[in-house]
């Protein structure tokens, strides 16, 4: 860990465990507390990726894109909102004809994040200089 990074840790810590607290409300005690370790794990590991430069000016916000980062996540974010419209208008198609009793809505969502991670990352995989 980075010392000048600890308001950092400190500040997605508090984070963490707020959104591990909305997710046991609803969800149980222990898929609060896993989510909130994984949101966590996640945020440490943006610090560490090598994607970000750190600006140590503003420690509670400290990671920043280069021009690099801003393109690759532009380009993820146009394929991820395509996606996540395609999949939910083919859900709301089909359930439409089917007559499904449930709302597939989530879905698209669910889509929509998987295709920005999966496309960013294979872009920094891919693109990597």
């Amino acid at each position: 860990m980075k010392r000048e990074l600890i308001p950092y840790y400190i500040s997605r810590a508090a984070i963490s465990i707020l959104i591990g607290l909305l997710m046991a409300s609803s969800n149980g005690l222990w898929s609060g507390v896993l989510f909130g370790i994984f949101v966590f794990v996640v945020f440490v590991w943006y610090a560490h990726s090598g994607r970000y430069l750190i600006d140590t000016a503003n420690p509670l916000n400290p990671l920043k894109r280069d021009t690099r980062g801003k393109e690759i996540r532009n380009r993820a974010l146009v394929i991820a909102v395509a996606v996540g419209g395609l999949v939910y208008g083919v859900s709301a198609f089909l359930k439409q004809i089917l007559s499904l009793p449930y709302n597939m809505d989530t879905w698209a969502l669910i889509a929509g994040a998987a295709i920005y991670f999966t496309v960013s990352n294979w872009h920094y995989i891919r693109d990597k200089k």
